[in-house]
């Protein structure tokens, strides 16, 4: 299945439900199939070919998704570009992926000044609401809205041809261009549909990005169920909450840092919230009793983990909220510290470094694979078959598992601290963290240590109203950890912790300042 099938299956199903809601204006199925169309074709006049690469340049809108469906219609290949980047950044990827057009909205007109003269190969660049340069998007429309002519997709086209690059935020590196297939995106939304399918009638708040790989599934997953997408600009709490009052939102994907943020909120309980029925997690590790606190604020919402990364279009394995067991037996509330189960359709294990499985209590590394993985990275061969190897996708995360087969995330391989030759996974330090009413955000790095090699160090933020002390939290620490898991410095900062485009606090930032000038980042 080709991807632009999602939203002609929308329009001959759901032609007069209301498909997106962006700025309180709202279109059906019908009227965004007619932009779509539209643009499709202003696209193919444009000189645009099935197979080159279109940047995508926007803030979280409904144009977003009226790019996206017109780059499918033609078989031309997207690529979303996380807004939060630096010009340097942007220019990189947008060259990488030799784009051939460029496309951004007024918000961001001034940041894409800053690179537009180091971009090689554009031939067209489109603004919503125009400007000197860049050719209109309404005029666009206006001009083919009624063109009947849109060329249909080639019947030759493959659905393992190359639907979207989506570039890993480069924690390590330059960033990498993820190829997903049009297969690939296709068969993430049945894994989807087979673990969770939508609910009825439901009403999916875009609140993380859209350029994401953990919110652009519900542009496919959302539209097959004639679903309506209510879109915000970007991230703000307080928007958040009106947005889901206003709008009757019924689920929506959170990563937990963005959940942390919504609980806390003092004004929380002025606002209704009581249609919201589904709230869908991930793209970073959630601490068990944030997920506590959030469970009790949303008693009538069901919770659901889905765990995964770009690489695998995303979903890898899910908890469902049938397994969100807070009373009960250990062995069953552990869970909800687990990512769940491999969900229907893809092989996930738990391998040590001779790729065998490891038994319950051991650490490996989580591999999959499934036909959602991807085709490979963007011009990295080398990097694609070292990824890739043996057929399996190595996700670089470490992990462990319990009988029942609940994986439970511990860390990435790069973010694993040594000290003293112990393993220190962050994710445990900062589980019993969280555990402090004091605490609002917390991350756990390594930093140098002439003594341990690296020494555990906590960075948090703090609760308004709420004190915490270094040695508070040192000694609350050990009390519940292994002497070597403590952390043997803490940092309490005013303000957030850095945070990327998608919400997850960037550990590699705050490591910086520690390990600068070193030749080597593990000590």
């Amino acid at each position: 299945m080709l991807l632009h099938q999602a939203l002609k299956r929308a329009v001959h199903l759901f032609p007069d439900n209301t498909a997106t809601i962006f700025n309180s204006q709202k279109q059906s199925y019908r009227e965004l199939d007619a932009r779509v169309q539209a643009l499709a074709c202003a696209l193919h006049n444009l000189g645009i070919q099935r197979g080159e690469r279109v940047a995508i340049y926007l803030l979280n809108c409904s144009q977003f998704f009226e790019v996206v469906y017109a780059c499918f219609e033609i078989g031309a290949a997207v690529v979303p570009l996380n807004t939060r980047l630096a010009a340097d950044e942007l220019a990189f990827i947008i060259n990488d992926a030799d784009c051939v057009a460029f496309i951004t909205d007024e918000a961001l007109q001034a940041q894409a000044a800053l690179f537009r003269s180091e971009l090689h190969g554009i031939n067209n660049y489109i603004a919503i609401g125009g400007a000197e340069g860049f050719a209109d998007y309404e005029t666009l429309i206006a001009k083919h809205i009624v063109d009947e002519t849109t060329p249909p997709m080639d019947t030759e086209a493959s659905e393992d041809e190359l639907a979207g690059l989506f570039y890993t935020s480069g924690t390590t590196g330059l960033p990498k261009g993820v190829m997903l297939s049009h297969r690939n995106l296709w068969m993430n939304a049945l894994h989807s549909f087979a673990t969770r399918a939508p609910e009825p009638h439901s009403i999916f708040l875009h609140a993380a990005p859209m350029f994401h790989l953990a919110t652009f599934p519900a542009l496919i997953n959302i539209t097959l169920s004639g679903g309506t997408h209510a879109i915000m600009p970007k991230f703000d709490i307080k928007v958040l909450m009106e947005t889901i009052e206003r709008e009757r939102v019924t689920s929506t994907v959170l990563v937990p840092t963005m959940i942390n943020f919504l609980i806390s909120h003092p004004e929380i309980g002025k606002y209704d919230l009581s249609r919201l029925r589904r709230i869908t997690y991930g793209a970073s590790p959630m601490p068990v009793e944030l997920l506590k606190r959030a469970m009790k604020t949303f008693p009538g919402c069901e919770f659901i983990q889905g765990y995964g990364q770009t690489e695998s279009s995303p979903l890898l394995t899910a908890l469902l909220p049938e397994e969100h067991i807070t009373d009960g037996p250990e062995h069953i509330t552990r869970r909800l510290a687990s990512c769940g189960r491999p969900v229907i359709g893809v092989e996930v294990e738990v391998v040590n470094g001779e790729g065998k499985r490891i038994k319950p209590g051991e650490v490996g590394e989580v591999i999959a694979r499934g036909p959602n993985v991807m085709m490979g990275y963007w011009k990295r061969p080398e990097e694609t078959e070292t990824t890739l190897r043996g057929g399996w996708l190595h996700t670089g995360d470490m992990a462990t598992i319990d009988e029942a087969g609940y994986i439970y995330l511990v860390d990435r391989k790069k973010d694993m601290i040594i000290s003293g030759g112990e393993n220190v996974y962050s994710t445990e330090v900062e589980n019993v963290i969280y555990q402090h009413p004091a605490i609002r955000e917390a991350a756990v790095i390594g930093v140098p240590d002439e003594k341990w090699g690296e020494a555990v160090k906590a960075i948090l933020t703090i609760r308004p109203g709420a004190s915490l002390t270094e040695c508070e939290l040192i000694e609350f620490c050990a009390a519940k950890l292994a002497d070597y898991k403590v952390p043997k410095s803490v940092e309490i900062r005013e303000g957030e912790l850095p945070k990327s485009g998608t919400g997850k606090i960037l550990k590699k930032e705050l490591r910086e300042p520690y390990w600068r000038g070193r030749t080597r980042q593990i000590n």
